[in-house]
Parts: C-alpha cells; sequence; structure tokens
C-alpha cells in the first residue's frame, strides 16, 4: 500500500497536470487589450513639422479597431500609420512593424496598416479594423510619410509621428 506521502506527492502532480488540460494556451492571455497613444513629431522631422500631433486609440479582443487622429501634417498628402514592435525612444523611432506571424512577411494580413489623405490644413484621421489581435509585442503606433514627401525635403527617415501604446 502507498504510503501518505506518495500519494500526497502524486496528487500535487496530477493537480499541476489538471491545470495544464483543457485550458486556454498560456500565450492567449497576452493577447488583446486596449490601448492610447499620443502621438509626437520625431526627432528627423521636427524642422519639417514641429507643430505635428496625433492621438490613436486601440482595441484589441476579437478582433482589432485603430482610430488615429492627426493635426500638423503636410496638406493634402497621403499617410500611411502601422501598428509598432518597439518603443518611440529606439532607433529608429517605433522599431519595426508588429507582425502577427513575426516569421511572416511584412505585408497584408500579417500586419495592422492605416492609410489616410490629410485635409488642405494638414488634419487626417482614419479607422480601421481587423481580424488580427494584438499581443504583448505591441508598442507603439507609428506615422509614416509617402517616399516622395521624405525625398522632397532630404529626410532619412519617413517616420513623422510616433507614440508609445499606454493601456487603458
Amino acid at each position: 500500500m502507498p504510503s501518505i506521502r506518495a500519494l500526497s506527492a502524486a496528487a500535487v502532480v496530477l493537480a499541476g497536470a489538471l491545470a495544464g488540460c483543457g485550458g486556454e494556451d498560456p500565450k492567449d492571455e497576452d493577447l488583446g487589450g486596449a490601448w492610447t497613444a499620443t502621438l509626437a513629431v520625431t526627432s528627423t522631422w521636427q524642422q519639417v513639422a514641429p507643430h505635428a500631433t496625433g492621438t490613436a486609440t486601440i482595441s484589441s479582443t476579437g478582433s482589432t479597431s485603430v482610430q488615429l487622429a492627426v493635426a500638423g501634417l503636410a496638406p493634402s498628402t497621403e499617410y500611411t500609420a502601422h501598428v509598432h514592435d518597439g518603443e518611440c525612444d529606439e532607433n529608429p523611432p517605433g522599431g519595426g512593424h508588429w507582425l502577427k506571424d513575426p516569421n511572416g512577411e511584412d505585408a497584408a494580413g500579417n500586419i495592422i496598416e492605416l492609410s489616410f489623405t490629410t485635409s488642405e490644413t494638414g488634419i487626417g484621421s482614419a479607422t480601421d479594423s481587423s481580424d488580427l489581435i494584438l499581443d504583448d509585442r505591441a508598442e507603439s503606433v507609428v506615422v509614416h510619410a509617402p517616399e516622395a514627401l521624405t525625398t522632397s525635403e532630404s529626410l532619412d527617415s519617413d517616420r513623422v509621428l510616433c507614440g508609445d501604446l499606454e493601456d487603458t
């Protein structure tokens, strides 16, 4: 007959095994959330767009919704924005694009991307929904200028605005 100590040890092992069965994937707790970001002009664009600002609001539970509002950008210009995997104090600001599959392509279906055209006064907004669900690798939102504007301003970076994501 097994000892009480052996039965107790077996019960602890069994309880631990059962706790890991049938539940959610441990990574699931890293999925989703709600964030805001206050976007500020990057140092590269400080002289070109000194008054550029923006906000981003993100909800990511079951799917992801991003609302973006910006001001102080070039008038009547098409910009893109992405969720990034780095913070704004990194070089380059925001690091790389957040990718659902970090080993996959930097392309539609694997990134969160918004496009918008500013008004004649440099104001723009965009809302986008995606089936992708952000995880704890999402760190910031970056607004990118078009290549033609970056080139005409003789700048080496298209990252106009960056804002770190803060939990809401």
